[in-house]
């Protein structure tokens, strides 16, 4: 799927850039001259990101790449290509994207962190990404890796990357903002849920686009995160769609929230939990709960779903609930996403288990842990 009318339509947007950085170094970011140019970039950046959501380019060896094109320029507009490229190397940035709802105050300030000294740092924003070059777009786990399949293009695989990351990064502020006790604005869960929808839209198979784990600390984000995207893609194939999935999706994503306030030393406890620390870990649900009833602007479906998504298909798991309690289906799916994320993720206490563990396990607990039709349904969706 090559794209190689944003290859051209690139070059002019790179000699802008690097103007606007090279005149930052001489004046401020602040100057009319400086502001002409960030003007006219972020203008020409968000004309781009009109027709596609996200721009990735990439510093290899001395190229420029975008859509795994080398950008090549003319004797004049040369130079400022290849000083650009000179810019982001100096500051260790392989990877630069650009993702739809850029704000012209974020490119400003990556402008003016790119003109800084080389000691000062260029930092990732919410439609700002930067990074090294790692496309990691399977499974995680030597023995359940899905190779990249060979009909799906490696520039729409680098999209779906950069969409992850990009929703990734949303869902850690947002998590970051819960644990510290600050309020959260529900409109940054639902454009985490657009942006995920738009990639499991563009790839059949869900496995293709889980966020990788990068370090222990980052499991509760990545694990939502993946989550949210499995949930997503069984709820859209059975037929859900509208604000139904948009619901679903919300739910999905802030199911884990109760975790954020158990405390880290249970948490992140290497071996087995004692039966009291296991007691306190199962408060997650019903603490998860609470803190959604509070909040403005959050689906009932999410609090039913922090509540509900141990609760096992038979009305057994935790916390108890009296009355042949059955939970929702949005559970239910997000049930299912919870088990197989959790067991191919390296955690504290586990090795990424086997796919076809995973698989064994989901079928032995359909019809008591688990919805049998949405075990053979997911089960079917991860094959395609």
């Amino acid at each position: 799927m090559g794209d190689p009318e944003l290859v051209r339509d690139l070059l002019p947007v790179i000699s802008l850039l690097n103007a606007a950085v090279t005149n930052s170094g001489l004046y401020s970011v602040a100057h009319p001259q400086v502001e002409q140019y960030v003007q006219g970039a972020f203008d020409a950046i968000t004309g781009l990101l009109a027709a596609r959501p996200v721009i990735t380019l990439m510093v290899i060896g001395g190229d420029l790449v975008a859509n795994n094109q080398p950008l090549k320029a003319g004797s004049t507009s040369g130079v400022y290509l290849d000083n650009f490229v000179r810019l982001l190397r100096k500051k260790t940035v392989e990877r630069l994207t650009f993702v739809v709802g850029l704000t012209r105050d974020e490119l400003q300030g990556f402008i003016a962190e790119l003109a800084a000294g080389p000691d000062a740092p260029v930092r990732s924003r919410t439609f700002v990404k930067i990074g090294k070059v790692e496309v990691r777009v399977h499974a995680s786990g030597p023995k359940q890796q899905a190779a990249p399949r060979s009909d799906v293009p490696v520039d729409l695989l680098e999209e779906l990357n950069a969409l992850t990351i990009a929703q990734l990064d949303e869902l850690k502020d947002l998590y970051h903002k819960i644990k510290s006790h600050r309020r959260i604005n529900v409109r940054g869960v639902e454009d985490v849920v657009k942006g995920f929808i738009r990639c499991f839209r563009q790839e059949a198979n869900p496995l293709a686009i889980l966020a990788s784990l990068k370090s222990s600390n980052e499991y509760t984000f990545t694990h939502v995160a993946n989550v949210g995207i499995l949930t997503m893609s069984q709820a859209e194939s059975m037929g859900f769609t509208g604000e139904h999935l948009h619901q679903i999706g919300v739910a999905s994503l802030l199911h884990d929230v109760g975790k954020l306030f158990i405390p880290e030393e249970i948490m992140n406890k290497p071996g087995a939990l004692t039966q009291e620390e296991r007691k306190i870990m199962e408060t997650h649900t019903v603490k998860g709960a609470r803190y959604l009833t509070g909040l403005e602007g959050i689906p009932k479906l999410a609090v039913l779903a922090a509540l509900e998504h141990h609760l096992k298909f038979d009305g057994t798991g935790y916390p108890t609930i009296r009355g042949g309690w059955r939970p929702n289906i949005a559970s239910q799916i997000i049930a299912v996403s919870d088990v197989f994320d959790a067991m191919r993720s390296r955690r504290a206490y586990q090795e990424p288990q086997p796919i076809e563990k995973i698989e064994s396990v989901l079928k032995k607990g359909s019809g008591t842990s688990f919805n049998p039709l949405l075990v053979d349904h997911f089960l079917k969706l991860t094959k395609r």
